[in-house]
């Protein structure tokens, strides 16, 4: 089943929105996905809200792992130009997926901060590297580039850059479009010239991390779904005992439900998916088969109203502050 926006949600169409959600189950797998609104040929864009995430993984892990996740059961991936690793998810895909390419949703990334000449060639480089005709989800990485370079970090460059991504998504490159560490402002600026808007905002998001800048409610008056990004806390530093993985909280709630901490942590994030509008889902990483497995597994249990409350007050392991401190 998967989670259905309204059309202002969409990417593609610019009319007022309804908060509203619908679930729907696709027939190639049994992963519950949100809609994004319909592509450039209105076809439907349905994100799983579980995915495979490749960050820091070089070639050739990224290939053992794409392959690995797609033998669990895995129907989505996410990668970037800037992780250097697309050329082995690409080849994953050839080699591995076995289904039709419209049952596979494919997620990337271009640098913050280009200008409508760059957009271009990076993208290029993005489905040459593939291996692919169109991506599923295209987004700007950061809303600067991440050195914060002053020319290219200012609205204005926000704006050219949204603007070239536009021209991807009409060309049929990118089924959707959306943006990633943007914190409202950021949001306003792109929506200030957008005539086909962000269907998603990736920002860091876990137990213990909050809402940094008050992200989440703007994304859903703006229609745009929130998602999550280390969703384990892959980049956090913190002591064991607040680790979401293994900690004492995750591992405590998990034996209720005889599940692990690290679905405990998953299963959080995919719950508000469940049952909230405009919250996405999940890019754990793993190159293990068997965590690849269950951290696909966080559908088969759900956390009492008594456990979300205790995750989502917990203030550890914090999430890095920065985002909002990008002119």
């Amino acid at each position: 089943f998967s989670i259905m926006a309204p059309a202002a949600a969409s990417t593609m169409k610019w009319v007022p929105f309804i908060l509203f959600q619908v679930l729907h189950a696709s027939d190639a797998a049994s992963i519950p996905s949100v809609y994004l609104g319909d592509d450039v040929n209105n076809k439907p864009v349905h994100l799983p809200l579980v995915g495979a995430g490749t960050w820091q993984y070089n070639d050739t892990i990224a290939y053992q792992s794409v392959c690995q996740a797609f033998e669990a059961g895995y129907t989505m991936v996410d990668t970037a130009w800037i992780y250097g690793n697309e050329r082995g998810v690409g080849q994953a895909i050839k080699d591995c997926w076995k289904r039709p390419r419209e049952e596979l949703f494919v997620m990337t990334k271009i640098p913050g901060g280009l200008n409508s000449t760059e957009v271009a060639s990076r993208h290029a480089d993005n489905m040459k590297w593939l291996g692919l005709e169109y991506v599923d989800h295209l987004m700007t990485h950061f809303p600067a580039d991440f050195n914060v370079t002053p020319s290219r970090s200012s609205p204005k460059a926000r704006q050219e850059e949204w603007l070239a991504l536009e021209k991807i998504y009409k060309s049929g490159a990118a089924r959707s479009i959306g943006v990633s560490h943007y914190v409202p402002r950021h949001i306003d600026d792109v929506l200030e010239v957008a005539t086909v808007r962000p269907s998603v905002n990736q920002v860091e998001y876990h137990i213990g991390s909050g809402d940094v800048d008050a992200v989440i409610p703007k994304c859903r008056e703006e229609g745009i779904f929130f998602m999550s990004f280390s969703p384990l806390c892959g980049p956090c530093q913190y002591k064991p005992k607040d680790s979401l993985i293994n900690g004492d909280l995750v591992e405590k709630i998990g034996a209720a439900h005889n599940v692990s901490g690290s679905q405990v942590s998953l299963r959080w994030i995919v719950q508000q998916a469940l049952t909230t509008p405009y919250i996405a889902g999940v890019i754990p990483k793993s190159n293990n088969p068997e965590h690849l497995a269950s951290n696909l597994d966080v559908f088969s249990f759900e956390l009492t109203p008594e456990e979300m409350a205790v995750l989502s007050n917990a203030t550890k392991p914090a999430a890095q502050p920065g985002d909002a401190d990008v002119p």
